[in-house]
């Protein structure tokens, strides 16, 4: 009576013959998309492919990236075909594609070519982005409005209004940092800080180990603060070194949170909630 759906499940193995999905998972996705045992997909290889990689399949990931991600570049470069953008759009994609409770590869019907769908996804997600980054700098200022800073570390005896002083240049010297790093640092980044997800999940998503992802996060980590350092050097040369010292310690403290806090509110470093990677209706 399954005749017609195994076939299709031979199809998607031969299709694909690096990815593994058990039988099972290709009956109750195929029963998932509305399909009767004498009804397949139109494109039943790609339904086999991307119901394995929406069950975290390594391989099958790899395989979807590895036969279209290539094509997609040019796509997104008629929205902005610098590298930076294109690396960053898709960084933003392979998220959105294989991770959240729905991931997007999730909602692929069957009833198109899969690169088609892809191209698609990849196109709206680089106009969001392409958005997100002219509203920046329409509301950026020229230059930076820093706050008249004191030659004292403590005000009336209390590090407070030191550390409000000091709190916008902070700021500041974080967002310019981000832009410094590289698309996949600021992707990891955002994925380990902002949507919370562990070493594993993030290894999962770039098919890599958990120790290399845990020695990303702490490089990556390491370097934003260097740079955030350096560009308060920069700009309060004023104090004394024992001054600046106490500065950085107060701020560092917070790196953490600060970096989280950045990564949730600004649109520009790809502030994506978990909740939109699951269930955009796009």
């Amino acid at each position: 009576m399954d005749a017609l759906w195994r076939s299709g499940f031979e199809r998607g193995g031969q299709g694909w013959p690096s990815v593994k999905l058990g039988y099972e998972r290709f009956c109750a996705r195929l029963t998932q998309l509305g399909h009767s045992a004498d009804t397949l997909p139109e494109h039943v290889e790609a339904v086999y492919v991307c119901a394995a990689s929406a069950h975290g399949d390594d391989a099958a990931c790899r395989a979807i990236e590895e036969r279209y991600f290539g094509g997609l570049r040019s796509a997104i470069a008629r929205v902005d075909g610098r590298k930076d953008f294109i690396d960053e759009v898709l960084q933003l994609l392979r998220v959105h594609l294989f991770s959240g409770e729905v991931p997007k590869i999730q909602t692929y019907t069957g009833r198109g070519p899969l690169d088609r769908w892809l191209r698609t996804v990849a196109m709206r997600m680089a106009f969001r982005q392409k958005k997100a980054r002219s509203r920046l700098r329409s509301t950026e200022p020229d230059a930076p409005e820093l706050a008249a800073a004191p030659t004292s570390r403590r005000v009336d005896g209390s590090e407070e209004p030191f550390k409000a002083v000091y709190a916008h240049a902070f700021e500041r010297a974080l967002e310019e940092a981000f832009r410094t790093l590289t698309s996949r640092e600021r992707a990891v980044l955002r994925l380990h800080f902002a949507e919370g997800m562990n070493i594993d999940e993030i290894g999962r998503v770039y098919a890599v180990h958990r120790a290399t992802v845990a020695r990303w996060i702490a490089g990556y980590r390491e370097g934003l603060a260097k740079s955030v350092r350096a560009r308060l050097e920069t700009k309060f040369g004023q104090l004394t070194r024992d001054e600046f010292d106490s500065l950085f310690s107060l701020v560092y403290e917070q790196l953490d949170l600060s970096v989280t806090a950045l990564l949730r509110n600004s649109v520009q470093f790809g502030g994506i909630a978990t909740t939109e990677l699951g269930s955009s209706k796009d």
